[in-house]
């Protein structure tokens, strides 16, 4: 019985594997989410307080916006990632899949012993699944440069850079079947909603943003922007269904002739698409345009405030497509028999074909946001200090996005007039969860800026249970 379970719990943990191993193939070029480290630093708050080429990609209007009386803007090779996970918890694995420490009865000396877990200790493990879902997300980006101009009542930016994005979704399923296996009594293990989806782009973004010549005794202000992007697929993979089961019949009281005790049911119906970049060749894969909208306004001499929608758009990927099919329906009666194995590797593999080119939707998201420069509003403040909340929804669940709401607040304090920018923030929903981020910039004569920022306060606060992870930083140029 033993033996039994033991191979279903491998079968479970190769299937999750097969799902990263995809995942690594699609996105050794590297890239990511539209950032930059003022961005990370204030939690993702953007729409309203962004300025410059901190605002290409994300609300274009504010390019028409003063950038600390700046006329050229140049981003010098800015570089950022972040990965998070509901699987990242160091006191978990600590607590129980590091064993225990006991005395040999025997020698005296001490050994180390595997924990046998209690129902309270399952539940606490199980506790990395919330909702019964543990979610993984990854982005990287880098830009070799950036240019943006402001003059007059218009704004122009020009951003190429290259980003790449994963969400993993791993069902409660998996943890439990590692945890309980083939029980006695009889046992069903859903996996469905296990999905992979990662791209890996090449942009080119040409923003423009002019002031509109229009006010009102409310309205100060008011700026609108769009942004046009010419996409390069490099790599990409997507799972358009994935539903399975798996279950066992309560255990026979007497053996077959063969000595079998366990009835398998195994279900399997999934779909998934890739197009893989050859490694001998650096041709693309895939192709698309998308464009951004954005409108800023001022209220009240005093409540910046801003509305865009990005990534509106895109790619056909139709080289080196293939899709990946499982449909099996399996009643298997001896797990331990060669040929039943050999059917669920099959079954938990799916079959590799050549398919058509196919066309899947950027990453389209909106966003709301208000910011407000309290200095401006309350008399004798000592320093600049900017306020920014914002709300981002997603339109769909490609690579990068997700239809969970996410909260951003953020702040800049400025107590030295520009020279040392402290900046923190909190994000909240999304697939992030939750996360604190923290930065700084070090800006000369307000020509050159080098700005820091991470995600992940969390690491040095809460150091067992932290699960994000990330670094950003950038240089820039003003003339």
């Amino acid at each position: 019985m033993n033996s039994s379970n033991q191979f279903f719990k491998t079968i479970s943990g190769i299937n999750v594997l097969l799902l990263v191993s995809m995942v690594v193939v699609n996105v050794l070029t590297a890239g990511g989410d539209k950032y930059s480290p003022k961005t990370v630093a204030m939690g993702r708050a953007f729409v309203a307080s962004s300025r410059g080429l901190d605002a290409v990609g994300l609300n274009p209007a504010n390019l028409a916006l003063d950038d600390r009386n700046a006329t050229v803007t140049i981003n010098l090779v800015p570089l950022g990632f972040s990965v998070g996970s509901d699987l990242f918890n160091y006191k978990i694995y600590n607590d129980y899949f590091t064993g225990v420490k006991v005395i040999n009865p025997v020698t005296g000396a001490e050994e180390t012993v595997g924990r046998e877990l209690s129902d309270a200790d399952k539940s606490e493990i199980l506790g990395l699944f919330p909702g019964g879902m543990a979610r993984t997300q990854f982005s990287m980006e880098t830009s070799p440069i950036g240019l943006s101009f402001q003059v007059g009542d218009f704004g122009f930016a020009i951003v190429p850079s290259v980003q790449s994005v994963v969400n993993l979704d791993l069902p409660e399923g998996y943890m439990k079947f590692m945890l309980n296996g083939l029980e006695e009594n009889g046992s069903i293990y859903n996996l469905s909603g296990t999905a992979v989806n990662a791209s890996s782009v090449a942009e080119v973004n040409f923003s423009a943003a002019y002031k509109l010549p229009y006010n009102t005794p409310e309205l100060d202000e008011l700026t609108v922007g769009v942004g046009l992007k010419y996409l390069l697929g490099l790599g990409y993979i997507i799972t358009d269904k994935y539903n399975s089961t798996i279950s066992n019949s309560p255990y026979n009281t007497t053996p077959d002739a063969n000595g079998n005790l366990i009835n398998l049911n195994a279900n399997f119906d999934f779909l998934q698409f890739t197009a893989s970049p050859d490694p001998d060749s650096p041709e693309p894969v895939g192709s698309g345009m998308g464009f951004d909208i954005g409108v800023s306004g001022l209220l009240y001499d005093a409540f910046r405030v801003g509305i865009s929608v990005t990534d509106i758009g895109s790619i056909t990927w139709d080289k080196r497509t293939k899709a990946i099919i499982g449909s099996a329906n399996l009643n298997i009666v001896g797990v331990a028999e060669a040929s039943a194995q050999d059917s669920l590797k099959d079954a938990f593999k799916g079959k590799t074909v050549d398919t058509t080119g196919f066309t899947y939707s950027l990453p389209t998201a909106l966003h709301a946001g208000v910011a407000v420069q309290l200095d401006d509003v309350l008399e004798d403040f000592p320093f600049r200090w900017l306020v920014a909340a914002d709300l981002h929804l997603g339109f769909n669940n490609v690579a990068g996005n997700t239809t969970l709401a996410q909260y951003s607040i953020g702040m800049e304090l400025d107590p030295l007039a520009g020279w040392l920018p402290l900046r923190t923030g909190i994000l909240a929903g999304g697939r992030e969860r939750f996360a604190w981020s923290l930065g700084f910039g070090i800006h000369l004569a307000n020509t050159f800026d080098l700005d820091f920022a991470t995600q992940s306060i969390a690491i040095l606060t809460n150091p067992d249970s932290f699960r994000t992870g990330s670094f950003t930083m950038g240089m820039r140029l003003r003339l």
